[in-house]
């Protein structure tokens, strides 16, 4: 026969596993969550910094920028690195020269660049093509954040020159 001393030891050893059984995937759950949170919130960061960059450089390339030349007013829209201009400055500033799968678009809401008659300049950086082809992804966000999965930031300021 058994002890009650043996029997309390191999009950208490169950009540053990069944703890730990319980509350390390809920642990392991948690410090997911909160490495995946930060990972979110440091890659909207990012796509805030691209805008701000982004809207900065175009708010001096209105109408009356001799030396650095006019942007604008027609939308211009590409991906970073990809080779032209804005996606040149773009990679060079953010990725080290290389192109990678972030796109921006840059619209004139006041229909002109000039910055003496307070016309402004908005863009847009998305983690989706923003040229409006077949395989865009409508944005659903003013702000930053576009849906579970997709990534965007937008920005406008008055031109300065």
């Amino acid at each position: 026969m058994m002890s009650a001393e043996s029997a309390g030891e191999r009950s208490r050893r169950g009540a053990v596993s069944l703890e730990f059984g319980l509350v390390v995937p809920l642990f392991v759950a948690i410090v997911s969550a909160i490495f995946v949170g930060g990972i979110r919130i440091y890659q909207t960061q990012q796509y805030a910094a691209m805008a701000k960059f982004l809207v900065r450089k175009a708010i001096v390339h209105g109408q009356n920028a001799e030396k650095l030349g006019p942007w604008g007013p027609t939308t211009i829209t590409g991906a970073v690195g990809d080779g032209t201009p804005v996606g040149s400055l773009m990679a060079f500033k953010f990725n080290n020269n290389q192109p990678m799968a972030v796109y921006y678009r840059l619209t004139w809401p006041d229909g002109g660049n000039n910055g003496l008659l307070g016309h402004r300049v908005s863009v847009t950086v998305a983690s989706w093509n923003l040229s409006g082809g077949a395989t865009s992804t409508p944005s659903t966000s003013t702000g930053s954040g576009g849906g579970l999965l997709g990534y965007t930031s937008s920005v406008t300021m008055s031109i300065a020159h």
